[in-house]
């Protein structure tokens, strides 16, 4: 079987004119067993048509933009960050596709925010201001100190196999986080704080859905739980166009013959 194609959309602030992703995206999901395809925020649904039977799984990527607050029936806090209205828009194309067809999913931080709103749930427009706390969620980056902080993982989800609570040392580069989980969102993760830091989809046998605020991407060369998530996401991946595949094979071989009528 091929390796999987996956894709990811590229990042773009308002005032760019030019399309850009960190390198260590496309890296990591190489690195679990996947092919990653980069998609430019085109929020145009003929192009989604033409591209989305390409495309075997999805990774939602980070970036430095905001989700528009009306999107979860909020007005702007003074310290909300800028907003990109293509990429609100092509997520939103993009979720619908893969919730329609139950293609995996994978959110790492802004990605996860949108995935929860998308599913009805609410932000923290700006933790600092919001929700103070001990932990400073939107550090410098510092290449000598990859993770800022712990999160408690909860038994038996997707970040955690054990029967018993677990812990994890993460990076963390956002401002904003989850307020009300979405729909059919479990979350599985937290920091010190309380802050929401995962979830997953409560109906892991029927939709694979994950995400993550922190980003596993940057630290999948340096620790075993940062590269495990992108292999189990593209297992799944796998799993899936498995059993399209063999689905595919089964409607073929019954569906009912016909004979070739000379008129």
């Amino acid at each position: 079987m091929l390796k999987p194609l996956i894709g990811i959309q590229a990042q773009k602030l308002p005032d760019e004119y030019f399309y850009r992703l960190n390198a260590k995206y496309t890296d990591a999901i190489f690195a679990g067993g996947g092919l990653p395809i980069i998609l430019p925020l085109i929020a145009a649904p003929e192009y989604l048509h033409g591209v989305w039977p390409l495309l075997d799984g999805l990774v939602l990527s980070g970036c430095r933009s905001d989700l528009d607050p009306s999107t979860y029936g909020e007005t702007p806090h003074p310290k909300l960050g800028p907003l990109s209205a293509p990429r609100d828009q092509f997520d939103w194309l993009l979720l619908e596709r893969a919730h329609d067809e139950r293609m995996p999913i994978f959110g790492i931080c802004r990605g996860f925010q949108s995935l929860n709103v998308f599913r009805g749930g609410k932000l923290i427009q700006d933790l600092n201001s919001q929700q103070p706390s001990h932990i400073d969620h939107d550090p410098d980056e510092d290449p000598n100190r990859p993770f800022a902080h712990t999160v408690r993982l909860a038994p038996s989800t997707l970040l955690n196999g054990l029967q018993k609570e677990a812990s994890a040392e993460v990076n963390s580069l956002h401002h904003q986080a989850l307020r009300e989980p979405g729909k059919g969102l479990r979350p599985i993760a937290w920091a010190d704080d309380g802050v929401i830091e995962a979830v997953q989809s409560e109906n892991l046998s029927e939709h694979y859905v994950l995400g993550v605020q922190w980003h596993p991407e940057r630290t999948h060369e340096l620790d075993d739980f940062s590269l495990e998530l992108f292999k189990n996401f593209v297992q799944a991946v796998i799993e899936r166009k498995h059993r399209k595949e063999c689905l595919s094979k089964q409607i073929r071989i019954d569906a009912p013959h016909t004979q070739n009528v000379i008129l």
